[in-house]
């Protein structure tokens, strides 16, 4: 256990070390972008990646954690490579069309505003590399291995910032840089399928049969995955259909700079998800352990994204967008960056029911928690603007997670330890101290201080457990990957 304990800790150091590397190029290439759109040009935007983004869930339709689950659990299994090689065929039959859906779908959904319909056709060539790009995520997973992944993430970025300066430079307009948009998706396309290749054979296999049983078993996969883009995506949607550009340019401009940092519970989630299922089938104190260790890293960092984020809201607007998008955003920011700390836990609430096969009841509750924010979103955006979005996705993070609670003790799953976030608040007042002793420094000197100062008393207050501490050490020592490898290598059927 200790072993994939170091795998996992690897993989989620080396992702999330992916990511932090992308963060600047990402919050630049947004400044970027913001000052060269504009409040109304922005809202364009964010309205063509809001609506294109509902369709992100056909693009990997659940099947991945389907494959991840049959090649590490105990049900029917099957060979790694021939799952993913269905999966490809099977990607590659139906991407393009559904591009076109969502481009055709876009000019219903917005009869008379051509930039946002041309806007839409751009970005929905990007739902074609995703497609194909998801069928690689499993063998990663299985694998546990993640250097291509926080490779393809720090390239992509490069490459959008490169495109968006080159947009700026050339005065391109509004349509190129909806093109920058979709760079991503393409780096990480190509890189992934070279490093899947790497791990397990690729090949096309063409099996009507196995492919319905895949498909058959990943409907509640579907269904969740649905819910779960529909649930993100249906606010900006609203939004654009019920206020105007700018508010929806403010909320763009936030929901990206906040939600930059849920990456970190997707991918502790991503890192873990194999080996949960094994500790579910094979060995219940080790998915129970696992769950709570899990509960303990992700409360320590999702407090300092509230605090700190609410406190630097302001400044963080003033630094990434012009004084247009001041106003507006401040507030949405705050209440984004506390709904983001609030869903930290929601990957690992979702990885221990669908380990435990309680997909019906987390698509039930999925559902509902989707149509109550729908709810809220009607309700509060038409008075509130972009604050009401912010509202709305506040409080139904809170309840999901509150309401997950009694299924889960039924699977032998203990509650969040909330009295972890006791000894996180001297840590969390070390932090603000920091903040309020650089606050005339420039951001990029508050930022730093305030996580040096946050770690800082974590390691004083003993927020971090011997435990922790013993595998994030050994996750960065080097040779551990290789170490760790050879004592529990992932079973591929």
């Amino acid at each position: 256990m200790a072993s994939r304990a170091v795998r996992i800790a690897r993989g989620v150091i080396v992702q999330v070390a992916g990511r932090v590397l992308g963060i600047p190029l990402s919050i630049i290439t947004l400044a970027i972008a913001t000052r060269y759109l504009g409040t109304s040009d922005y809202g364009v935007l964010t309205t063509a990646v809001v609506f294109t983004g509902l369709f992100e869930t056909f693009t990997e339709l659940g099947i991945g954690t389907v494959i991840v689950r049959r090649v590490t659990g105990k049900g029917p299994g099957g060979t790694l490579h021939r799952l993913v090689g269905l999966n490809l065929t099977l990607s590659l039959g139906y991407a393009l069309p559904l591009a076109v859906l969502s481009f055709l779908i876009g000019l219903l959904a917005y009869p008379g505003r051509a930039e946002v319909q041309l806007a839409i056709g751009v970005i929905s060539i990007g739902l074609i590399f995703t497609t194909i790009a998801s069928c690689f995520d499993p063998v990663f997973d299985v694998h546990v291995r993640y250097a291509a992944v926080a490779g393809a993430e720090i390239t992509s970025r490069l490459v959008t910032f490169a495109a968006a300066v080159l947009v700026w430079w050339t005065d391109a307009g509004l349509l190129a840089m909806c093109a920058v948009q979709i760079a991503p998706q393409l780096i990480r396309l190509i890189i992934s399928a070279f490093a899947a290749r790497r791990l397990v054979r690729l090949r096309f296999v063409r099996a009507a049969r196995e492919l319905r049983s895949l498909l058959v078993e990943s409907i509640p996969f579907t269904l969740i995955v649905l819910i779960g883009v529909v649930y993100w995506r249906a606010d900006g949607v609203v939004l654009s259909l019920f206020s105007d550009p700018e508010q929806v340019g403010a909320y763009g401009m936030a929901y990206q700079i906040a939600f930059s940092l849920s990456l970190l519970p997707q991918v502790f989630s991503r890192s873990a998800l194999s080996t949960i299922n094994q500790g579910y089938d094979r060995d219940p104190p080790r998915f129970v352990a696992a769950i709570d260790s899990g509960y303990r890293f992700l409360l320590l960092c999702a407090a300092p994204v509230a605090v700190f984020g609410a406190v630097l809201a302001g400044r963080i607007v003033d630094a990434v967008g012009s004084e247009q998008f001041a106003e507006a955003a401040t507030p949405v920011l705050r209440l984004f960056f506390i709904a983001c700390a609030a869903q930290f836990l929601t990957p690992m609430i979702t990885d221990a029911l669908i380990a435990a096969h309680e997909q019906r009841y987390l698509t039930t509750l999925s559902a509902c928690n989707l149509v109550a924010n729908i709810l809220l979103n009607l309700l509060l955006v038409p008075r509130l603007g972009a604050v009401g979005c912010g509202i709305a996705l506040l409080a139904s993070e809170l309840s999901g997670v509150l309401f997950a609670q009694p299924r889960l003790r039924r699977i032998g799953v203990g509650y969040p330890p909330l009295g972890y976030l006791a000894r996180l608040l001297p840590c969390l007042g070390l932090g603000v101290l920091a903040v309020w002793a650089c606050w005339s420094l420039p951001l990029v000197v508050v930022l730093p201080a305030c996580g040096i100062g946050y770690l800082a008393g974590a390691f004083l207050a003993g927020a971090l457990p011997a435990s922790m501490r013993a595998t994030l050490f050994a996750a960065v020592r080097p040779g551990s990957a290789r170490q760790a490898t050879a004592e529990e290598s992932p079973s591929q059927g």
